[in-house]
């Protein structure tokens, strides 16, 4: 791709990358109480979505609460694989596929370790292995799906090039 077409798609991917990586560090680096208000309404209205005979009792209710943080971490670390894998392939054009795997993968594994270990010096805040794990696992995914599509497209070039050589001779 031309250097000139290239730059705004790259810029796009960049602001995605960015915006997705902060919105997480915000969430992640609030006081514990103001993380758990930030949160109350949206929860408090999916839960009585969810069961609209009637309440829920606490122990239900934490329950879905942490059911919904889990999967909403998992869908912000899942996009940040994807679009951060995306992101550092376009940007790093000319390096060799594992040379862009290795930096995407080190950049990923990072944001979602630290984005967990930092939590220790924020007040009412804990660090979780758990919680880095399901992190790490979601960025990894979103990783592996990127760099195995990308893998296999210059694989699949890679073929017809040689069949197209090969019928030229």
């Amino acid at each position: 791709m031309e250097k000139k077409k290239k730059w705004p798609i790259l810029l796009l991917f960049w602001l995605m990358f960015i915006v997705l990586v902060a919105a997480v560090a915000y969430l992640s680096f609030q006081n514990g109480e103001d993380a758990k208000q930030l949160g109350k309404s949206m929860i408090t209205k999916l839960a009585e979505a969810q069961h609209p005979q009637g309440a829920l009792t606490d122990q239900e209710m934490s329950d879905f609460t942490y059911m919904i943080r889990q999967n909403g971490r998992v869908i912000a670390f899942l996009m940040i694989g994807i679009v951060g894998t995306i992101t550092i392939h376009i940007s790093c054009g000319r390096c060799n596929w594992f040379v862009k795997t290795c930096i995407t993968m080190f950049v990923l594994v990072s944001i979602a370790y630290l984005t967990e270990w930092l939590k220790i010096y924020i007040p009412t805040r804990h660090y979780s292995a758990e919680e880095m794990m399901i992190s790490m696992a979601a960025v990894i995914t979103g990783f592996i799906v990127v760099s195995a599509a990308t893998l296999t497209i210059r694989i699949v070039k890679g073929f017809f090039r040689l069949m197209t050589a090969s019928h030229s001779l």
